[in-house]
């Protein structure tokens, strides 16, 4: 039996509701850079993945019990994503990297340090 809590209600899905099924169904199966971007088009949060499709589909359910405040907090923000098919998961780190430093999400951890490459 799960140890976890009961739900009377389940728990919320606010980017299926904003972006649909077929949104998740679409995505690539490849490494890349996303962006989640806020109401006023402002980038909330930039992050990559070795497989853009298994782990934008981690975020459709805003779940309490596996997820931190900070994080269902932002996908209550996020109003679109928009991805960066990458050649491999060493560009994608490097895009990421840049695109931190250059846009500053909101929800990204503050005064991030690369390790030097």
């Amino acid at each position: 039996m799960a140890t976890g809590q009961l739900w009377l209600f389940p728990p919320p899905r606010p980017l299926v509701e904003r972006l649909g099924r077929e949104f998740f169904r679409n995505l690539p199966a490849q490494p890349g850079v996303y962006l989640m971007c806020g109401a006023e088009g402002g980038v909330l949060y930039v992050g990559r993945a070795k497989n853009l499709r298994k782990r934008l589909t981690s975020y459709r359910v805003a779940n309490a019990e596996r997820m931190s405040r900070r994080m269902i907090r932002l996908l209550h923000c996020v109003r679109r994503i928009e991805f960066d098919v990458c050649a491999d998961e060493h560009a994608a780190q490097r895009r990421e990297e840049m695109l931190i430093c250059v846009l500053q999400p909101r929800f990204n951890r503050a005064g991030k340090v690369w390790p030097a490459a």
